[in-house]
């Protein structure tokens, strides 16, 4: 279990540099009762000392007018399993998620992004889009607003972690995202270790998905009849490579991939695994394997139909492969 570390200098600085927002304001709570209240005055570098210490907890603002530098995932949930899947799902679209234990009995998952801050919109439209697609909907986004106007404008502040007098406790500490739920044995070396999410891979996830267009949410989230509607959408160039050319590895992998897009563009169940069944007789596994069977493609595709799941994936080595320059992701990318 993590125990207490010298609080230096260093230490407060680099903890500054990832749990911030307004500067003039936070937000603190009673760690015996769980009573929140806001604090009107200046984020000093001992508001900081105090909370590493356990004196007193630190809570952060992240809105800065449309602005924030984090993104968190609030699961209230004794159950991590939620909150891994957010950060595997994560991992997929390209996006780094760190596992925190909670005060009380939850978990968050934090992205972090630019010191200078990127569009809240933006991060909120993503986690809620990653919720949506592992089922977990309901749970709370923080930035709770896409943006704050005025002096009397705060949003809604959310603990920092490492709060000193519940660190012992495996408390607001960083955990491993896996089944152990271990703690990290040097907290400080988990935050000196974080890697920020650029913008441009935020702006990547919600142009392939659409995410600013309503009605294609709406549409999505629908029957089947109402999302065989959409026609503005086409498999990329990948997908079709793959389709076309077979694989050599990661069939599996390839097959959720697949059925994935199928299923965005309106192709019923049926369709879509006979799509996939020709689609095998194509594949040249190496290393002696075998080629995926029937009832390992109907897997596949049973996973994806029954749920709502949209990534691209493009992290993934077997899609990494077949990335082409026409791809809409490289073309962003090239464009920033």
């Amino acid at each position: 279990m993590p125990k207490r570390t010298l609080i230096t200098h260093e230490k407060v600085e680099l903890f500054q540099s990832l749990f911030h927002g307004l500067r003039a304001v936070h937000g603190t709570y009673n760690p015996e009762t769980g009573k929140h209240w806001q604090v009107k005055q200046e984020v000093t570098r001992q508001t900081i000392y105090n909370h590493l210490k356990g004196n007193q907890p630190f809570g952060f603002y992240p809105l800065v007018g449309d602005k924030t530098s984090v993104g968190v995932a609030d699961f209230d949930s004794g159950n991590p399993e939620p909150a891994i899947e957010f950060i595997q799902r994560a991992k997929h679209d390209r996006l780094n998620a760190y596992l925190e234990r909670s005060k009380s009995k939850g978990y968050h998952a934090w992205l972090f992004f630019s010191q200078a801050g990127v569009a809240a919109r933006k991060v909120r439209l993503v986690i809620k889009f990653i919720l949506n697609e592992i089922e977990c909907a309901d749970t709370e986004v923080f930035p709770k607003q896409d943006f704050i106007r005025g002096e009397d404008s705060f949003g809604n502040f959310i603990n920092a972690p490492l709060f000193g007098r519940l660190v012992p406790e495996g408390r607001t500490i960083f955990i491993q995202p896996d089944a152990t739920f271990r703690p990290f044995p040097d907290q400080w070396a988990v935050l000196d270790s974080i890697k920020r999410t650029e913008e441009n891979i935020l702006d990547s996830i919600i142009d392939l998905n659409d995410l600013e267009n309503e009605q294609h949410r709406h549409e999505r989230n629908d029957s089947d009849a109402s999302r065989s509607k959409v026609t503005g959408y086409s498999l990329p160039v990948c997908i079709r490579r793959i389709l076309n050319e077979g694989v050599t590895f990661d069939q599996r992998v390839a097959c959720f991939r697949i059925a994935v897009h199928l299923k965005r563009v309106g192709l019923p169940y049926d369709a879509a695994v006979a799509t996939l069944m020709n689609w095998k007789g194509k594949n040249r596994p190496i290393g002696n394997k075998r080629i995926i069977t029937a009832t390992e493609i109907k897997e596949q595709a049973d996973w994806v139909y029954e749920k709502d799941y949209s990534g691209y994936g493009c992290s993934e080595p077997i899609i990494e492969s077949f990335c082409d320059p026409k791809c809409p992701v490289i073309l962003k990318d090239q464009s920033l």
